[in-house]
């Protein structure tokens, strides 16, 4: 979709697209034509339109000089409109576009939306996203994305040209962590992303460290080569470093995802219905490549480490099995008990790698458990960690952001409970395996911070969705990637 700027509102065979306020929404279109304003007044008279939030009308205009189309939709109250809504009514519009096969508009933005424009812009572009990609030509239907936008307003062209730069390099990234988990693993591999970071280093300038199965061998990273054992691709640890703090010595922020390419179970097979779903169990990864692709361009003021740790839970002969004990990168032993516990076990080579940076914090981001979708349900991602103020601030992101995180605890019993008998530490318990499962996780990985201050996010109620946003569509959300994003800017 392009979108561009216009001074002048031009007729033919596309669609005026009008937001207004609820309320007295005809003194935010004085800027339009007579004989919209007129309709307008018509329809709030009649009470056949108040401007409540995603409100519609769609008809057509019988004037020469106007467009051939009008689309008026409702941004709700004045006081409620913020990025969260900017972004919905951006993409509701977007979708309507796109179901009338409206191959062009030009949309009305009224000065009383300029602060959350970038919001609206970013709803508009990522409502277009489309999850068939590899369709052909035998199967893919017609293309009814909107191609062009017209932006007619009166707020200062500067402001606005700024929202909208911003705008697409969100939407962009956005698509591109979407395609990274949306695709099966037989297309994004292990290779695939370590090609990915190398891309992502290069066009940057980045700093990249890659480390594949020798490499890590001699490491001794166990973690990450028990739980890849039985693929034929090879594991790998990827590591980006960015400098954007005015000192490039400061101590920086490390952000480790889990890169589970694809997720049997290994031998403790998955026996739910959603075994096709789990190449989507790199999405943390697929985070940490996204923020790359943007921390330069947005001149984000931060040092930054990035860890992608990547591997495949196969299944086979080779499979690495409950009750094996493995020796970590960190030199912590660690007692397998359950093989779909893997998650946590490629992070703690990951943390332990990123403690070679000494950052002054560090973040871990993983689909780690189902059970933190029974305790939060699929709009809330979980927040665990040693410190409060970050935690309090990662949420306070999200929110802004509107992606949301909700505080779990870690409690001390949650952490005896991955005590082992045999080894230092076990990653899984088998006495109360059925409860506080995200804690438990969390609780695995803070063996390996080493005192740093960390917090997890655990996105596994929320990076993949069969009941989307008003601005997303089934599958991938690129949830994490906004939060995180917010954060560094903000906090």
């Amino acid at each position: 979709m392009i979108i561009n700027f216009e001074n002048k509102i031009t007729t033919g065979k596309h669609v005026l697209v009008v937001p207004v306020f609820e309320g007295d929404f005809k003194k935010d279109v004085k800027e339009l034509p007579n004989k919209i304003s007129e309709f307008l007044s018509k329809i709030s008279e009649n009470k056949e339109f108040s401007g409540k939030k995603g409100e519609k009308i769609y008809t057509y205009i019988e004037d020469k000089n106007l467009p051939e189309k009008l689309l008026i939709v409702g941004l709700g109250k004045k006081e409620n409109f913020k990025y969260r809504t900017a972004k919905e009514v951006g993409a509701i519009i977007g979708k309507q576009l796109k179901v009338s096969k409206a191959k062009e508009a030009t949309m009305f933005l009224p000065a009383a939306a300029k602060n959350f424009a970038e919001g609206m812009f970013e709803g508009l572009l990522i409502s277009q996203y489309e999850i068939d990609k590899l369709k052909t030509k035998f199967t893919k239907k017609e293309n009814n994305q909107t191609e062009k936008i017209r932006i007619f307003t009166s707020v200062e062209k500067g402001l606005v040209e700024k929202s909208l730069e911003k705008a697409k390099i969100m939407a962009d990234t956005s698509e591109y962590i979407k395609d990274l988990v949306n695709y099966p693993s037989n297309i994004i591999d292990t290779d695939y992303l370590v090609n990915e970071a190398k891309k992502i280093a290069k066009e940057n300038g980045y700093k990249i460290e890659v480390f594949r199965k020798k490499e890590l061998t001699n490491m001794k990273a166990g973690g990450i080569l028990a739980v890849n054992q039985a693929s034929k691709k090879e594991p790998g640890l990827v590591v980006l470093e960015y400098k954007g703090a005015k000192n490039k010595d400061e101590k920086p922020i490390a952000i480790v995802g889990k890169g589970i390419v694809f997720d049997t179970g290994g031998l403790r097979i998955k026996t739910g219905p959603h075994m096709d779903e789990m190449h989507q169990d790199m999405a943390g990864s697929a985070v940490v490549l996204g923020l790359f692709k943007v921390l330069k361009k947005l001149n984000i003021k931060k040092n930054v480490v990035g860890v992608a740790a990547l591997a495949e839970n196969s299944l086979g002969s080779d499979s690495y099995k409950p009750s094996d004990i493995i020796t970590m990168l960190s030199g912590i032993t660690v007692e397998i008990n359950n093989t779909d516990a893997e998650g946590r076990v490629v992070l703690g080579d990951g943390v332990a790698y990123s403690l070679k940076y000494n950052p002054k914090s560090i973040i871990t981001i993983a689909t780690l458990t189902g059970a933190v979708y029974v305790a939060i349900g699929h709009r809330y991602s979980g927040l665990i960690g040693n410190n409060g103020k970050m935690r309090s601030e990662l949420l306070q992101a999200g929110r802004e952001a509107d992606d949301l995180g909700w505080p779990l605890p870690l409690h001390p019993e949650y952490k005896k409970a991955m005590e082992s008998k045999v080894a230092d530490i076990r990653n899984n318990d088998k006495e109360t395996q059925s409860i506080a499962g995200s804690s438990k996780g969390a609780a695995f990985i803070e063996k390996f911070v080493d005192k740093h201050d960390w917090c997890h996010i655990d996105i596994a109620s929320t990076a993949f969705t069969d009941i989307p946003k008003p601005y997303e569509t089934m599958g991938a959300t690129a949830s994490g990637f906004y939060m995180l994003l917010k954060f560094l800017e903000k906090y």
